[in-house]
């Protein structure tokens, strides 16, 4: 890649200093900070340096580009996974149950909210609130209460809660960044690995927490290179705001480097989706985005159809006239939805219409699966016999073993003071002589887990962790998961989150391997996703459904400038095509998405309002275009 002028400043930034790189979308900056960081790498060979993302598929991203530049050197993870290293390198600092044990989406939904609620004797929902307002408060650094909450119960919930998590030995992700600042807090002796330079990228969707920590780091000689766009900030949900990295360079007397040349949008896309942007209120003053002199024109339309269905319909036709006449692949075209309700109604009609589709719910469902579930446990228990949630696991997934058994074994855990899985190994020795009932079909089905364990070896180093289970797999040596599992295997695989991996930290990120995977693209396929999953995409056809006042912006969003932020990096991902689309009146569930409006009469988004692009009649368009 040539390098701009723009670009060329920042590879000659001093590594000694702060900066912050502000870049809009398509303008170049992940080529540009590996550039920086090789070129750092070669004048200062003995600097540690490491490059961190926010989420995995922007790492994915990065990793991809590094490969293909051919930059071996420079070496990239996601703040959270910095945040484990930096914790499992430092035993005891991070206050958690150790070994650290995170626990992953099936067992929080079908093992701890349950239990907890049972043991509170309240609804689900209230744990699932408490849970809510714990990540927040981990996430803001300002605790704040759920006033839906009785204070009763809260106190009973906390209570619970630290005895709960230490007799099954778990934490949950959202806590991990709060641990590291408590650890970075507590220990200025903290081993960091003589890191110099760490350079963050989507530096806007870090909560304070976040901020913290680098915050820290920078106070202990650290280097902070901040790489980012407030305009693509969108993860309020988790406590992120663009104020943290417009307050960057005065926080840290940083240098600022602008990069303002799209190399990715069409020009009429670009010049819609500006206009979109730059009626935030909240906004920063600052150049507007340009598109670069060999960007296509680029086609933007704003569509309007009369109800849902021909909505749908609507979509299922521009896609025939984007693969048939425009010769668009399918996995180069990303349909994007504000609301599940919009999205199955089309997925729907994509069946109909014979248009092969990736659905992240297929995904979802094999993962949850009780025999992928089954090996999930026995693997975890292969890496750690004392795993709880793994033990917990397998007696819920065991047909037969019921709740008082469980509840037997946990009150044993917290009157020996030890671990739910120490126990299980404890009565295994004693023919589990203490139970009362499920005695047999316990102590069978403990024994026939370590009739599996022990036929495994687990390698000392391997770099596909999933082509070494699937072959456990084929030779009969772990059990067979549901269809399909080992194929997602694979696919983590080609994602290289196996790379500098033990098999626990690899089946640490299986779960969030798999939602990168139900991003990447699919060949012969194309995407359906929201609007807020999408991030980190780029595909040369976009069609955002349903942008229509109560829906985009939506009636609960926390920040109405970023509902206009949503909306721009859904359209900002689109190279070449950029559709919008809305209904005149709605009926069935999809009135119900956002403000609830059956068959009422429906207006545009107001974000389009006055913009380059105006509203066109749908099937009007679609006959144009003939399809």
């Amino acid at each position: 890649m040539k390098f701009t002028e723009e670009q060329k400043k920042i590879l000659k930034h001093d590594p000694e200093k702060h900066a912050c790189i502000l870049a809009g979308p398509g303008t170049g900056k992940s080529y540009t900070v590996i550039g920086y960081i090789s070129k750092v790498r070669k004048e200062y060979p003995e600097k540690t340096v490491r490059l961190l993302t926010f989420t995995r598929a922007a790492n994915r991203e990065l990793m991809d580009k590094i490969i293909n530049t051919g930059q071996d050197t420079v070496i990239s993870s996601t703040i959270h996974s910095f945040a484990i290293s930096i914790l499992l390198k430092n035993p005891g600092a991070s206050g958690l149950p150790e070994p650290i044990r995170i626990a992953d989406d099936w067992e929080w939904n079908i093992l701890i909210k349950k239990d907890l609620s049972k043991r509170l004797e309240v609804r689900t929902s209230y744990i699932e609130k408490l849970k809510n307002e714990m990540s927040a408060s981990w996430e803001s650094l300002s605790p704040k209460e759920d006033p839906s909450v009785p204070p009763e119960i809260r106190a009973r919930f906390m209570g619970l809660w630290e005895e709960h998590r230490r007799i099954f030995g778990y934490t949950l992700l959202s806590e991990l960044p709060f641990r590291f600042k408590i650890a970075l807090e507590s220990n200025p002796d903290l081993d960091l690995g003589n890191l110099e330079l760490i350079a963050v990228d989507e530096y806007q969707d870090l909560n304070p927490c976040d901020l913290k920590c680098f915050r820290i780091l920078a106070e202990r000689g650290i280097t902070i290179l901040a790489i980012g766009d407030d305009d693509q900030s969108i993860y309020q949900f988790r406590k992120a705001h663009p104020e943290g990295i417009r307050s960057f360079p005065n926080e840290y007397d940083a240098e600022v480097y602008p990069l303002t040349i799209s190399h990715r949008c069409g020009k009429k896309i670009l010049e819609w989706a500006n206009f979109v942007i730059q009626g935030d209120t909240s906004r920063a003053q600052k150049p507007s985005l340009s598109s670069s002199e060999n960007n296509p024109e680029g086609v933007a339309k704003y569509l309007v159809f009369n109800r849902e269905n021909s909505e749908a319909e609507g979509v299922c036709r521009l896609v025939k006239w984007l693969t048939e006449q425009e010769k668009i692949p399918y996995e180069e075209i990303l349909v994007l939805v504000r609301t599940g309700n919009i999205a199955k109604l089309i997925k729907e009609y994509l069946k109909r219409a014979e248009i092969p589709f990736a659905d992240p719910e297929d995904y979802l469902n094999i993962l949850e699966s009780p025999k992928t579930r089954y090996l999930l446990s026995i693997l975890r228990i292969l890496i750690n016999k004392k795993d709880s949630l793994a033990w917990w696991g397998i007696l819920e997934l065991t047909k037969g073993i019921g709740q008082k058994t469980v509840n037997f074994l946990y009150d044993l855990a917290r009157a020996n003071n030890k671990l739910f899985g120490e126990i299980i190994l404890q009565e295994m020795e004693n023919g589990f002589e203490n139970l009362s009932r499920d005695k047999k079909l316990v102590q069978s089905t403990v024994e026939k887990v370590f009739d599996i364990v022990n036929q495994v070896e687990i390698p000392k180093s391997e770099n596909q962790w999933g082509r070494w289970v699937n072959k456990q797999i084929k030779n009969e040596k772990l059990p067979v998961p549901e269809e399909g599992f080992s194929e997602i295997l694979e696919k983590v695989d080609e994602e290289k989150s196996g790379n500098d991996m033990d098999l626990s930290q690899y089946i640490n990120q299986i779960e969030p391997g798999i939602k990168d995977v139900m991003n990447a693209k699919v060949e012969n396929r194309l995407r359906i996703m929201t609007l807020s999953r999408s991030k980190g995409l780029t595909v040369r056809a976009v069609i955002i459904a349903g942008v229509e006042n109560g829906i985009i912006p939506h009636p609960k969003a926390r920040d109405y400038q970023e509902e206009r932020r949503l909306l721009y990096v859904g359209m900002t991902w689109a190279k070449e095509y950029l559709f919008l689309t809305r209904c005149r009146r709605r009926t069935g569930p999809t009135a119900r998405s956002g403000r609830k409006n059956v068959a009422g009469r429906r207006h545009g988004c107001p974000f389009l309002c006055g913009g380059p692009v105006n509203e066109t009649d749908g099937e009007s368009e679609l006959k144009i275009l003939g399809v």
